[in-house]
């Protein structure tokens, strides 16, 4: 097979063209200028960010006759030794496939082999983590106490999988995820060479789907060499990698944010009709909404995101629109969908419920949600553009203190004093409003008692009269004293003057003195608390 993977064919021979890894290549560097090598290492990291690779070069650097700035000269006898697959010098062991007791005791047996044509013999042992339990036990002696000529490299993305003996033996060093740019300008470099025209945009979005890993993003890089034999724009990469129509996405995502949800559906519909997956569809809904929220709060979100101008605006114009409570709790709920989806029967079902909920803020309860709510209602309010100076109360005795919302004008319409606010009278109040006002005004002002006797009592209103019916001579006595009476008035001050009337128990049992108090003490402390002895 004459062609080779991009992902091979410029697989790094230098510590210098290992991407995004400069603060280990500078300790590996630092030990082969000083002669101050390990005996154990521990490549950790992500897939496709270059442990492999930093060993095979590491393995070489430690041979080589005249390393250049700590990376192999590769013309020296010993950098074209190990330039032969067949060499014995350098092995490479899978883990996954040799991961029995059996495999690491040969290890053990021909590591005391000194190398053929070169200083170190080197062991790659890739994917270490899938050692079984007696295969770990059996590595560990050698790899505490190995020949002077022997180097372990081992290399994992599963790091916790290791025992701590093995961890605590080894030199770690944790490889870290590619940054994106530093992704799209290793492209950039490889698409010149190739002689492949592009977008700028399109290789950010290649380099942004890798997700940190370089290898994942140089598989896509190759499929898009293939997809035709014109310039690759970003189009071309958002159909490779199997996205969503992108301008109905972000209409959809336009519509959420207004709240129409009829239009929102509507988009839902043709998303589906186009074949793509609830799944597909709901994992570019949170990265579309990521990108606007990177908008709402980054300054220089335009270079983090790489997307063209006009798809730019178009995300522009959204985050303008909503708030980052609303775009997180959004993304909470897409993401929630996307685990759910798993499992679900009816995926659509699923991605509508979970579009329209976060449509729907009024609907959600979530703390997010009412954040979101309370901000949208800060928004309505700043557009009124009411002004304190020009907003004026005439406080009157007897003038109810609250003032609709629809009796303040805006400030073109506002002349002069605020419109006088509708006196409220007993004759005009309807019983179990007013009794409702009475038990409210009674609580503020810590009338406990009171309270608890009017929540029993009948009240009437005839005219300008307030009648409170007690059931018995207890309530009537409680109700009849002056002060409170007081209260009561007290309690219904927007109500202006009025007369109250107590009517006594026509019938009622008859109790003789001792047996009245303690009936008025009990009305007055609660049954609970008063008892009788004796």
């Amino acid at each position: 097979m004459s062609y080779l993977a991009l992902y091979r064919r410029y697989r790094p021979d230098t510590f210098d063209k290992l991407v995004g890894q400069e603060h280990i290549v500078k300790v590996l560097v630092n030990q082969i200028e000083t002669d101050r090598l390990g005996h154990a290492y521990l490549f950790t990291g992500t897939r496709g960010t270059g442990k492999t690779s930093a060993a095979k070069i590491f393995a070489k650097a430690i041979n080589c006759e005249h390393p250049v700035n700590g990376s192999p000269c590769g013309k020296c006898a010993a950098c074209q030794a190990l330039s032969d697959p067949s060499n014995i010098d350098v092995v490479e062991i899978d883990a996954a496939s040799n991961n029995g007791v059996n495999e690491i005791r040969d290890l053990r047996e021909k590591v005391q082999y000194p190398p053929v044509s070169c200083r170190y013999k080197v062991y790659i042992v890739d994917e270490v983590h899938m050692l079984t339990g007696a295969a770990f036990n059996a590595l560990l002696k050698t790899l505490e106490e190995p020949p002077k000529h022997a180097v372990f490299i081992l290399a994992t993305t599963e790091v916790h999988k290791i025992p701590a003996t093995i961890l605590s033996r080894c030199m770690r060093f944790d490889f870290r995820l590619i940054p994106v740019d530093k992704i799209a300008e290793l492209i950039s470099k490889i698409y010149d060479e190739e002689g492949k025209k592009y977008e700028k945009e399109a290789v950010f979005a290649i380099a942004a789907a890798g997700d940190g890993s370089i290898r994942d993003a140089l598989s896509i890089a190759d499929i898009a060499i293939s997809y035709g034999t014109g310039k690759l724009t970003y189009g071309d990469v958002a159909e490779i990698l199997g996205s969503a129509n992108s301008e109905l996405l972000y209409d959809f995502t336009e519509n959420l944010i207004d709240g129409e949800t009829g239009k929102m559906l509507d988009k839902i519909n043709e998303l589906a009709s186009l074949g793509k997956s609830m799944g597909v569809l709901t994992k570019d809904v949170v990265l579309l909404l990521r990108d606007i929220l990177v908008i709402k709060t980054c300054a220089g979100a335009e270079g983090i995101l790489g997307l063209p101008a006009a798809k730019y605006a178009l995300l522009k114009k959204i985050a303008d629109k909503t708030s980052e409570e609303r775009l997180l709790r959004a993304m909470e709920i897409f993401s929630d969908a996307e685990n759910m989806l798993r499992y679900t029967a009816h995926p659509r079902v699923l991605f509508e419920t979970a579009a329209i909920k976060a449509a729907k803020p009024q609907t959600d309860y979530n703390i997010d949600a009412l954040l979101a709510r309370v901000s949208a209602l800060e928004n309505q309010i700043a557009k009124l553009n009411y002004s304190a100076e020009q907003i004026s109360v005439r406080q009157t005795e007897n003038v109810d203190k609250t003032i609709s919302v629809g009796a303040i004008r805006k400030n073109e319409d506002f002349k002069g004093e605020a419109p006088a606010v509708e006196k409220l009278s007993i004759s005009s109040a309807e019983p179990s409003e007013l009794k409702g006002r009475l038990l409210s005004g009674l609580r503020k002002t810590g009338s406990e008692m009171l309270w608890n006797v009017i929540q029993n009592v009948g009240l009437n209103i005839n005219g300008n009269v307030l009648v409170l019916n007690p059931s018995d001579s207890g309530d009537f006595s409680i109700l009849d004293m002056e002060i409170n009476r007081d209260k009561i008035k007290g309690a219904l001050t927007d109500y202006g003057s009025f007369e109250l009337q107590v009517i006594e128990p026509r019938v009622e049992k008859k109790l003789d003195a001792v047996d009245e108090a303690t009936e008025r003490i009990k009305k007055i402390f609660g049954d609970d608390i008063v008892i009788v002895k004796d």
